[in-house]
């Protein structure tokens, strides 16, 4: 395959994500704080443990989920030792108080090769209720499991009373992204950002919305989880001057709209501090959140910005942060 015929195959083209959501019934009052995905990431992260710690197969998917899901150091990385996690989470609103039997939902997606993990996932959750979330542990119960695309916001149900009802249906696919797209005005875009985006640009943080950094966040997002999720099967990973050139492309876009196409900006930032007892220290995770509105008049662009509410933009993706929906 020439350079050439590699171009004009999307980076994108071969690979996915899964999208959940889990209604839950609380059995007792429940507090969530300012960041309620890291208590859900958290809580997601004893359930497989106490579950599968040491490693205890689910029949015929044979790895160790812990570390499949949730690890995220590798010395061999040639990218460095962190690694992207496997899937994001997409939690309730901030500072919620669920009374006992009052019901709540929270979302989780599995990236690429992840969907292996879907068992495991579905057997966690349960796990997570009996041991409890937020302050003081609050227990709850899973009522249902839906899949749910954030490209049209359609779902299903998928698991009822404890039993699988049918396949997923709705994965994000570029097929479906691009689908989605032909449906779409792409001269204008808004970006309601749900959860705090916190973007790191020429080492200071970007305080406001901003199309290049968000786009070029977002392609070495999109990079690193395709380069350790794209499924084995798919087609022979695109070269990486092929995403270097994308991100300077694609960037430069973003700056050119930022110029001249910024049409609202209605955000706000929020300080936020995530208390890790392994580090013994409480780290940023702040960021902005509402919403912005550009006119972009580029397909493309608009096709990177809805792959991106699938995948989170900026740092603490995986406790829900950088989380927003394309309107």
């Amino acid at each position: 395959m020439t350079y050439a015929d590699t171009a004009r195959i999307h980076l994108m083209q071969h690979f996915s994500a899964m999208h959940f959501v889990f209604l839950c019934e609380a059995l007792e009052y429940i507090q969530l704080d300012a960041q309620p995905g890291t208590a859900i990431r958290g809580a997601l992260y004893h359930a497989m443990v106490n579950l599968f710690s040491p490693n205890t197969p689910v029949p015929g998917v044979p790895l160790d989920p812990v570390r499949a899901l949730l690890a995220d150091e590798d010395d061999g990385n040639p990218r460095g030792r962190d690694l992207p996690r496997a899937f994001t989470v997409e939690p309730p609103p901030s500072y919620i108080r669920i009374s006992t039997h009052q019901r709540f939902r929270f979302g989780v997606t599995l990236f690429g090769s992840a969907d292996t993990l879907i068992p495991y996932l579905f057997r966690a959750v349960p796990e997570m209720g009996k041991l409890g979330i937020g302050k003081g542990r609050g227990r709850f119960r899973l009522i249902q499991i839906y899949e749910v695309s954030p490209l049209n916001d359609t779902s299903r149900v998928i698991m009822h009373h404890q039993r699988v009802m049918d396949r997923t249906r709705l994965t994000v696919t570029h097929r479906r992204v691009i689908e989605e797209l032909d449906m779409r005005r792409t001269d204008e875009v808004t970006l309601r950002f749900l959860t705090p985006m916190r973007l790191i640009e020429n080492g200071s943080l970007v305080r406001a919305p901003k199309l290049g950094p968000i786009l070029r966040r977002l392609i070495e997002r999109a990079q690193a989880l395709v380069e350790h999720y794209q499924p084995e099967a798919a087609a022979e990973a695109r070269p990486r001057l092929l995403w270097k050139d994308e991100w300077q492309r694609i960037g430069s876009l973003g700056d050119q709209i930022d110029s001249s196409g910024l049409l609202l900006d209605a955000s706000r930032w929020v300080d936020i501090t995530s208390y890790s007892k392994a580090r013994r220290r409480a780290t940023p995770i702040g960021g902005f959140v509402g919403q912005a509105r550009w006119r972009i008049d580029s397909a493309e662009v608009l096709t990177w910005l809805l792959w991106g509410q699938s995948m989170h933009v900026g740092k603490n993706a995986a406790k829900g942060d950088g989380y927003f929906h394309v309107e």
